[in-house]
């Protein structure tokens, strides 16, 4: 197993591994290590069947299961694409391509659950052949820079996640009545602090307010805190090749998808998402 850093803050690679192949739970305990430290682990040339993506994720903890609205609901995988079930791309209007385009702004995987997730594992099954990099923002970098006395301030805030938050700034009818029947919104808060390699902040595009906040106050700090994260240093720029596997922290890192360049092309990833343990209100730190 090589292991080569990609970013100044995060991102390792990871080549001549074979997630199908483990015989030493040492290997999983280094991987979970560069997690920890890097936040994003890519493995090249995992040419891998959905069961072998989940169980090598299983080795990680225990996974969710799918969302109510999205392509593989129930199941232990996420299935993200922009053709139907005829290979036919689908058109922009298309409930399929309004999610890709949410998919588009900063977020965390699951922050609207009460319990978020761990950690995301996405596996590149097509790829076009121009754009559609997914991109990765490292959150305790983000932290790190921010003036002592925002730290301050923000260090016990809590917000509040809404999954029909982000999505309704791309279409008022994109988020269903069932959906929003079952992800009502929850409290998390705003800066981790269980890495031990750092604290983090966890925003992104399901963070709606501050909690005990009014709407101006809160808006006017989160917009402080976001005037951060635009600084492209703190960014990993994913270019995917045939059979990547990304696995990330998203307790740690925001991620985006990026559009497609020229000719839409078909683009078909696999996810699995590993269940957190306990919310972040109830960390112990």
């Amino acid at each position: 197993m090589k292991i080569n850093k990609l970013g100044a803050f995060i991102g390792v690679e990871i080549k001549d591994l074979d997630v199908t192949n483990i015989q030493d739970k040492k290997v999983i305990n280094e991987i979970s290590e560069l997690l920890s430290e890097f936040s994003v682990v890519i493995i090249r040339n995992q040419n891998i069947s959905d069961d072998e993506h989940i169980r090598f994720s299983e080795f990680f903890g225990e996974l969710e299961l799918t969302k109510v609205g999205t392509d593989g609901s129930g199941s232990k995988l996420i299935i993200l694409r922009n053709f139907d079930e005829d290979g036919n791309i689908v058109p922009p209007s298309d409930r399929q391509r309004l999610n890709n385009l949410a998919n588009q702004e900063w977020h965390s995987d699951s922050s609207f659950k009460k319990i978020p997730s761990k950690m995301s594992l996405l596996s590149a099954k097509m790829i076009p052949s121009k754009g559609g990099n997914t991109e990765f923002l490292s959150m305790r970098a983000v932290y790190n820079s921010l003036p002592d006395d925002l730290k301050l301030i923000i260090e016990d805030k809590v917000c509040w996640h809404d999954y029909s938050h982000g999505r309704s700034k791309i279409d008022p009818n994109l988020v269903t009545p069932q959906e929003r029947k079952a992800l009502p919104p929850v409290k998390q808060k705003l800066v981790l602090k269980s890495n031990k390699h750092g604290k983090s902040l966890y925003l992104g595009a399901h963070c709606s307010k501050v909690d005990g906040m009014n709407e101006k106050d809160s808006a006017e700090l989160l917009n402080n805190i976001l005037q951060y994260t635009n600084d492209q240093k703190l960014v990993y720029s994913h270019v995917w090749e045939p059979h990547d596997l990304i696995m990330w922290d998203n307790r740690a890192v925001l991620h985006r998808a990026t559009p497609i360049k020229g000719k839409v092309e078909k683009r078909l990833m696999v996810r699995t998402t590993v269940a957190g343990e306990t919310s972040t209100i109830n960390e112990s730190f």
